[in-house]
């Protein structure tokens, strides 16, 4: 299986967004269809976007049932910086937030560009395995922008599933 085609269309995406982005920074609905009437009062009604961030959202498989919607969220700044999180205390902590939390650790919260989110499995219980899966899904959000070293992961959904597993088994978009 090729480790890129997963990140194809998320690469993708970004470029297009960046196109997008030249002219205008707004507020958009979601991908696919209307935002639910119970969401509608976290939705901004106007603003802008931080100047020099990006954001992007693509369906990748995450959820063999999920075909519509997007389940991997991209952050990413221009330029490299500072960044901090609020990481729980719980004792059995997903892969993801060990990785983020000793990367921002390591770079002393400096050097940040850009934050991966997956929704559909949390990966957590999931032991080395999970870490590796959370450190490879950080380097090839890292090679979307030419960096190394400057991706924090973020993970919501099924737990004692490893990231990899869900994303290997769809026929859409196998790593």
């Amino acid at each position: 299986m090729a480790s890129g085609s997963l990140w194809q269309p998320l690469r993708q995406s970004r470029v297009q967004l960046t196109n997008q982005l030249k002219q205008a920074r707004n507020y958009s609905a979601p991908a696919q269809g209307s935002i639910p009437a119970a969401k509608k009062k976290y939705v901004p009604k106007s603003g802008t976007y931080p100047r020099g961030f990006k954001v992007s959202g693509i369906n990748v498989g995450v959820k063999p049932g999920n075909t519509s919607k997007p389940d991997v969220a991209f952050v990413t700044s221009e330029q490299p910086c500072a960044a901090a999180a609020v990481f729980t205390k719980n004792k059995f902590q997903a892969a993801p937030v060990t990785f983020s939390r000793d990367l921002l650790r390591a770079k002393k919260n400096r050097g940040i560009q850009n934050v991966i989110v997956n929704s559909g499995c949390a990966n957590a219980v999931t032991g080395k395995g999970g870490l590796e899966d959370a450190a490879k899904m950080a380097q090839e959000a890292d090679k979307c922008v030419g960096n190394e070293g400057a991706t924090i992961v973020m993970s919501t959904g099924v737990i004692g599933q490893r990231y990899e597993a869900h994303v290997s088994t769809s026929s859409k978009h196998p790593i």
